[in-house]
């Protein structure tokens, strides 16, 4: 999903720069007052008032430091002692912060003042539960009787009528996020494949992910090494060379880096064993790829029959953090990539002991005073690993395969889950004749990842120049 360019996300990230800022320089006792910061007394306020802002900043900087309201026991605690002591991703992954969370109505049609009051009135004569009515010379909607068919809206000649979503909810593709008895949206993690798009979509900004930084940085202040392993879709998001990127993020205290597109290459070669043996079955229902954990996540929770299908390969990631274990078995492993799903196949995952996104690494570059551009590039090593490149862009692994067996394969490609993507691939699984399924949660592959910062044809842009 491309990332929103709107106030909640800016606040998002001027929320994680300050809050790195503060920590980079051993000063949690001033996270306090970032809430007063952003939000000083004077100042028109986003909600009812400027003190509603400052306790939604203050949970929102408790989240990203791994505490959720629940956990909040004693309200007088002060940000700085959660700051000297994050929790991380080992609470939750991702938050709803319920004073942020603004009590959406139910999803409905809504009539617009751009209602004529016409002659015509087709979406009254359409409406099979006589739902619509006029009342001083425009159309009324009875919700008691609407049953949200839409016709009405498809009928008006004005376009005057529209539909009203509950924005997180209509993302969502799974329908993991709902409202409760009390009127604030809950996520249910058990359903929740952590696309992100929920994140992306709330106007108001309730849904807020953990941060691992924090701990990142404890371990990089002690004399543990610390490697990163960074995803190819690194290459899309800072505009200038992939050698200025990695010197850049060495210099934020990481020993070394390493480009995940090694393991990719990897899972190329495996996965392609894995599916030339399969071909060799007269009717198989095709083999799945299994790079994206949030498409494996959808599997397990919503379509069981097919998990067989999906490839034994580990991911990318983890099969880079095998190879740096290999080398330095005390190293602490941190994945940056685009992902919110990686969080939690990196907490579950031996080889890898952290995950930070590309928003956390562009904050971190912000908060450290570290312009990518002026960095002074490294050598990347005798090999560039060009095929595992491509698995950032939707098809990539398709085509990382076919340059494997040498061959073009039968594929099936889908490029961003949806219930209707879904429904069209379950056609061709059960058709049998497809031997290949690649599938990316996020339009565009990881190019479109929700904790990126540019959108995919952007970062397509500036890898083709």
């Amino acid at each position: 999903m491309t990332p929103n360019k709107n106030n909640a996300s800016i606040i998002r990230k001027d929320l994680l720069f300050r809050l790195y800022w503060q920590l980079l320089n051993d000063d949690t006792a001033n996270v306090d007052r970032i809430p007063l910061i952003i939000k000083p007394r004077g100042r028109d306020p986003w909600r009812c008032c400027v003190y509603k802002d400052r306790a939604v900043l203050k949970y929102k900087i408790m989240s990203i430091l791994g505490y959720s309201e629940a956990n909040e026991t004693d309200e007088l605690t002060p940000l700085g002692w959660y700051a000297k002591h994050p929790k991380g991703t080992s609470s939750f992954y991702l938050n709803l912060i319920e004073e942020a969370c603004s009590n959406c109505p139910p999803p409905c049609y809504v009539v617009t003042n751009l209602c004529r009051g016409c002659e015509a009135r087709p979406c009254q004569v359409n409406c099979p539960k006589d739902a619509i009515r006029f009342q001083n010379g425009q159309a009324v909607i009875n919700p008691e009787n609407c049953i949200n068919c839409g016709k009405c809206m498809r009928e008006c000649p004005y376009n005057a009528i529209h539909f009203q979503p509950r924005p997180c909810e209509d993302v969502c593709p799974v329908d993991a996020i709902y409202q409760n008895s009390k009127g604030y949206e809950k996520i249910d993690m058990e359903k929740c494949i952590l696309c992100g798009r929920c994140l992306q979509s709330c106007p108001f900004g309730a849904v807020i992910p953990s941060s691992d930084f924090p701990l990142v940085l404890e371990d990089m202040k002690s004399e543990t090494p610390v490697v990163a392993i960074v995803a190819p879709a690194v290459a899309g998001q800072f505009r200038t060379s992939l050698e200025k990127i990695y010197a850049a993020i060495r210099n934020i205290g990481f020993d070394e880096v390493y480009e995940v597109a090694e393991g990719a290459e990897k899972t190329a070669s495996l996965e392609s064993a894995e599916l030339l043996n399969l071909k060799e079955q007269n009717e198989h229902p095709g083999l799945m790829s299994s790079c994206c954990p949030a498409w494996v996540n959808f599997v397990k929770d919503n379509k069981p029959e097919w998990v067989a299908n999906v490839s034994e390969t580990p991911s990318p990631m983890v099969l880079t953090a095998q190879s740096v274990k290999e080398k330095n078995p005390n190293a602490k492993v941190v994945f940056i990539g685009p992902c919110l799903a990686k969080k939690e196949e990196a907490h579950s995952s031996s080889e890898v002991d952290y995950a930070i996104t590309f928003e956390e690494l562009g904050a971190v570059f912000v908060a450290a005073d570290i312009e990518v551009a002026n960095q002074e590039a490294n050598s990347m090593g005798e090999k560039t690993p060009e095929i595992g490149r491509e698995f950032s862009a939707s098809g990539g692994v398709t085509h990382a395969l076919e340059t494997v067996v040498g061959q073009k394969i039968d594929s099936y490609i889908v490029n961003g889950i949806d219930k209707i993507s879904i429904r069209q691939m379950a056609k061709a699984v059960k058709d049998k004749r497809t031997d290949f399924f690649e599938v990316m949660c996020c339009h565009e592959g990881c190019l479109g990842g929700s904790q990126n910062l540019t959108s995919a044809n952007e970062a397509k842009r500036i890898i083709k120049n």
